[in-house]
């Protein structure tokens, strides 16, 4: 291996350690908050929970991360943004699933991912109630807890558990639940966590067989993907034509989650059930407009 290849392989390992600690340390101060009364608002809509605690968490994230790499760029989504100075960008979820923190269910997770050079490389994703660590890097691949996962070995549609979420916004709901009425009969089932990342995380160690959602932000899939991509899967984006059409989309591979827009459908799942996912959407005439 090159000096070149080895430092890169370094770099991704200094980092994934970095993010897992992040996630981890986070993510436990973060569980000790449950059940206490918060301060609820919101941002899209009236369910698009927000607390002080994702503010907290955002603040510790970003503190831990410049404290030893004052140079990387961070975008976090309740709104910060510190510019960087080099090829190095983190996406952080301080809570991905607020709804479910609010409510102690256990689909909430600290969500940290890393792009070297506009491309995902780095993931780190940690569910408090269930003390699952999950952390990837091309080097290290998939973990859960310090073991290794892969996708699932689903081949058939007909067989596969497939994970979603709901939008937000109340109009993006009821389109979702009509095209389930095409989507269920051909699957085995649908489940529905309530965050994206760890339904990515499910993704990764074969919990489910596959994902889509509708209208995702950048920091809601980063680590996600890095999870996904190492674990032997795919993610692709659906994106309607210029004129809005769903039927005649544009369908591309993931290489950054700063590639996605509110208008893409984010899949997840193995290489060998992929095509027959994003086919299944496509056909059951997914309009949001």
């Amino acid at each position: 291996m090159k000096d070149s290849q080895l430092s890169k392989k370094s770099i991704e390992e200094d980092l994934r350690t970095l993010a897992s600690n992040i996630a981890k340390r986070t993510g436990k101060k973060v569980a000790k908050r449950l059940g206490e009364r918060h301060i609820l608002t919101s941002k899209s809509s009236t369910t698009d929970l927000v607390t002080e605690i994702d503010e907290w968490s955002e603040k510790q994230i970003t503190k831990y991360i410049t404290s030893h790499r004052p140079n990387d760029e961070i975008i976090c989504e309740e709104g910060t943004y510190i510019k960087g100075e080099n090829n190095i960008r983190w996406f952080i979820d301080p809570i991905d699933g607020t709804t479910n923190f609010v409510y102690s269910h256990p689909g909430f997770s600290i969500s940290v991912g890393v792009e070297i050079d506009k491309e995902t490389k780095v993931g780190a994703i940690y569910a408090p109630l269930l003390n699952e660590l999950f952390s990837a890097s091309s080097s290290h691949g998939t973990t859960c807890n310090g073991r290794e996962v892969e996708v699932s070995k689903t081949n058939e549609l007909s067989n596969a558990l497939i994970a979603t979420g709901f939008s937000y916004k109340s109009e993006f709901r009821g389109t979702q639940a009509k095209n389930l009425i095409g989507i269920l009969p051909k699957i085995r089932d649908i489940r529905r966590m309530g965050g994206a990342a760890f339904d990515l995380a499910s993704v990764a160690c074969g919990r489910v067989d596959a994902f889509f959602e509708h209208g995702l932000s950048p920091w809601d899939i980063s680590a996600g993907h890095a999870l996904v991509k190492n674990a032997g899967g795919i993610m692709m984006m659906i994106n309607p034509s210029k004129s809005g059409d769903y039927s005649q989309p544009e369908v591309n591979v993931l290489k950054s989650s700063s590639e996605i827009s509110e208008n893409s459908i984010t899949v997840a799942s193995s290489k060998h059930l992929i095509d027959q996912v994003v086919e299944l959407l496509i056909t059951s005439q997914v309009d949001y407009s």
